[in-house]
């Protein structure tokens, strides 16, 4: 599991702006530990995966994932992690159904219309391992599906044409840059809205 997602669980926690906020997140973490000795164990877990019904969603070695001191319990800090992905990222490729934690490819047809997002993980993406009505050439991947909202990339040279890079070191690089920028804002890419 990436620790960019640790570190953002942890984040939004710390910085939350109310108080019912954390102790929701609080509650919660106590209602799984039902012996309440302060951590919640492999069997809490798995019992409260199939009372709530995302047995069918998480991946079976989740739980050592989260265990990051590898004590066979989740302590706060650790389950803070479990709960950000549940509240956040309940996305399968819809290929291989792996969850999708990471960055993912989205058919940004199926996002800009209102329909259930159609989603995929880089190696059935990369590998064309998937077949979709809207076809291969109409995905993004989630940063820059988010990026997309506001129109072209944002980057120092954005505002150039793409004529107009500078003739420098860095002239080649900056042209292959902008054309990647223009050909992802060149389909309906620009309107996208992510909620």
């Amino acid at each position: 599991m990436d620790d960019h997602i640790r570190l953002a669980a942890v984040a939004y926690y710390n910085n939350a702006s109310r108080q019912d906020v954390k102790e929701l997140a609080w509650g919660f973490f106590q209602s799984i530990d039902t012996n309440r000795d302060g951590r919640v164990s492999f069997d809490e877990f798995v019992n409260f995966l199939h009372r709530s019904g995302y047995n069918c969603v998480i991946d079976p070695n989740f739980f050592a994932q989260l265990d990051v001191n590898r004590n066979g319990s989740l302590d706060f800090s650790e389950f803070l992690t479990f709960y950000y992905i549940l509240k956040t990222r309940q996305v399968l490729c819809g290929n291989c159904r792996a969850q999708l934690l990471g960055l993912y490819f989205t058919c940004v047809d199926c996002f800009n219309d209102g329909s259930p997002t159609f989603d995929l993980c880089v190696p059935c993406y990369s590998g064309n391992r998937f077949c979709h009505h809207h076809g291969r050439d109409h995905f993004l991947d989630s940063y820059v599906l988010l990026r997309s909202k506001r129109g072209v990339a944002q980057g120092p040279d954005s505002n150039m044409a793409l004529t107009q890079a500078p003739e420098n070191n860095h002239s080649r690089w900056n042209r292959w840059f902008l054309a990647l920028e223009l050909a992802l804002s060149a389909g309906n890419f620009v309107g996208c809205s992510i909620m």
